[in-house]
């Protein structure tokens, strides 16, 4: 007579994975629809991304439309002998 109930362990096993694989997928599905819709990543990189784009545009650790004004270029410059004070 053979024992079934070590067969029946090795199904209720298998079914206990795989209903916690659709758990653990349904998780992940919701957590990544969450961080897409509140736009994390995005927000992430193009806050710090300002302010490098500045530095990369105008040598100046600001947003790129206020450093613009502050690139050494736009300095009004006259040819003098006397240097400024």
């Amino acid at each position: 007579m053979k024992n079934s109930s070590l067969g029946n362990q090795k199904g209720q096993f298998v079914i206990e994975a795989v209903l916690l694989m659709i758990v653990m997928v349904g998780i992940f599905v919701a957590s990544m629809n969450a961080l897409r819709d509140s736009k994390f990543l995005s927000k992430l990189v193009s806050g710090p991304w300002e302010r490098v784009a500045g530095m990369m545009e105008s040598g100046v650790w600001a947003p790129a439309k206020d450093a613009r004004q502050q690139h050494p270029n736009q300095r009004d410059r006259s040819i003098t002998n006397r240097p400024p004070n």
